[in-house]
Parts: C-alpha cells; sequence; structure tokens
C-alpha cells in the first residue's frame, strides 16, 4: 500500500508538473487564471512572460498587487515568492515583488515588498524566484532584490507555482491575459 502511494504520488505531481508554457486568462469579473494546480520540483523557477495590451486597466479604488507569477512553499499567505503587478496611474503599471516570511504579510511589514520595473506593452520579462541559501531572492530582466529570511521553510514542503491573480477588491471588465514560461 506504501509503495502504491508514492507511485500514484509520484504520477500525479509530474502530471501536475509547473515546466512549460501557459496560456493564462484571468476572466472578466473573476480574480483567478484559469489555469490548473501545478507543482515546483525545485526552490527554485526560472519564468518569463509578455505584457499586452490586457494589462492596462484604469487604477481602481481600491487598488492592490496583482499577482503575476511566483512559488509558494505549502501555503501562498504562509512562505512565497511573487512578481507582483501594481497599476500606479491610468498610464503607468510597475512591476514588484514581494514575499510572505513564515506568515508575515508584506502589508504588514514594507521591507518585504518593492518595485523593480514599468511595464512596457509587448516587452518579455524574464527572471528567476524562489529561496536559495537562507535568502528569498526575486531577478527580473537583471535586476535583482533578496532579503535573508533564515530556514523558514518547513523540511517537508510542496512547492507550487503562484498563477495570474487579480488583487485587491476589485475585479477586471475585461480578460487580463499572459503567456508565462517556467523552466
Amino acid at each position: 500500500m506504501k509503495y502504491l502511494l508514492i507511485i500514484l504520488t509520484t504520477i500525479l505531481l509530474l502530471g501536475c508538473s509547473a515546466v512549460g508554457t501557459f496560456h493564462q486568462t484571468v476572466p472578466a469579473g473573476k480574480h483567478r487564471s484559469t489555469l490548473s494546480l501545478k507543482f515546483v520540483g525545485d526552490d527554485v523557477l526560472s519564468y518569463s512572460f509578455t505584457t499586452d495590451s490586457s494589462w492596462l486597466w484604469g487604477v481602481p479604488d481600491k487598488n492592490g498587487y496583482s499577482k503575476v507569477v511566483g512559488i509558494a512553499y505549502n501555503s501562498n499567505h504562509k512562505n512565497s515568492v511573487r512578481i507582483v503587478y501594481l497599476r500606479a496611474s491610468d498610464t503607468i503599471g510597475v512591476l514588484g515583488y514581494y514575499f510572505y516570511v513564515d506568515g508575515v504579510s508584506p502589508q504588514d511589514n514594507p521591507i518585504q515588498k518593492g518595485i523593480l520595473d514599468t511595464i512596457s506593452i509587448g516587452q518579455s520579462y524574464h527572471g528567476r524566484l524562489g529561496w536559495e541559501n537562507g535568502y528569498y531572492f526575486v531577478e527580473l530582466n537583471n535586476k535583482r532584490h533578496s532579503m535573508y529570511v533564515g530556514d523558514v521553510l518547513p523540511s517537508i514542503r510542496f512547492r507550487t507555482l503562484s498563477n495570474l491573480y487579480v488583487g485587491g477588491r476589485y475585479v477586471l471588465s475585461e480578460d487580463w491575459k499572459t503567456i508565462t514560461t517556467i523552466r
């Protein structure tokens, strides 16, 4: 029975692998991407994504960070590393990062978040993110930020891909789309 469980778990994890190219859409009126749960095999992932005109929307009254790509260790709100997007004005959108560290939200500790770049429509962004040698880190088009967190990750952990997600207390009136490649 034990070996059957191991074999089935292995098949499940391989079948839901986060390696590949994914067309993601957050449908109008929703918060979450249509992409299904994907497991990541390592504490670090390499990514790329491209922006298009669906990334331009008016600044909502209750603005928030929207998640673009990331990795969560057992729970999105316990330990995770993410690239995020924020509409700063009607003409400017910014890409940033934020870390959940041992259950502490980046909204509660400002050193766990920051801005990396402004977006350009049609541009591709690439980098790496994750946990390495006691540090959470993000890299985006040769810009890097890291924060020492020690060994906050549990010894047994499931790593999942954080998908496209509209943050804040609003939804969009149009679909938000991107193509994400995970290596």
